[in-house]
C-alpha cells in the first residue's frame, strides 16, 4: 500500500478551508447574537409610557362619568342583585 502524503497543493487548499470555515462560523455567532428577534411593532409598544397624568383627561373622564336620572333608569338593577343572592 503507498503511505498517503500531502503535496504542497492539498496542504494550501486544507488550510484556506479551515480558515474559511473558522470565519464562516465566526460571523455567523456574530451575527446570531447581535441581531434581535423583538419585532419593531413589540418595540414600539415597550416604548416607557409617559407617567404623568394629564389633568385634561382626568376632567374628560369626569364630565362624561355622570349619567342622566333616563340614563340611570335603563339599568336594571333587581336582576344583578337577584342573581348575588341566588349564589
Amino acid at each position: 500500500m503507498r503511505d498517503f502524503k500531502f503535496d504542497k497543493n492539498a496542504l494550501f487548499f486544507s488550510i484556506l478551508t479551515l480558515i474559511t470555515v473558522l470565519t464562516w462560523t465566526g460571523v455567523e455567532i456574530y451575527l446570531t447574537a447581535t441581531k434581535t428577534t423583538i419585532p419593531k411593532v413589540t418595540q414600539e409598544q415597550m416604548a416607557p409610557l409617559d407617567s404623568k397624568i394629564k389633568e385634561e383627561v382626568i376632567e374628560s373622564l369626569k364630565v362624561n362619568f355622570w349619567l342622566s336620572e333616563e340614563e340611570l333608569s335603563n339599568f336594571n338593577f333587581s336582576s344583578s342583585i337577584e342573581r348575588a343572592q341566588e349564589r
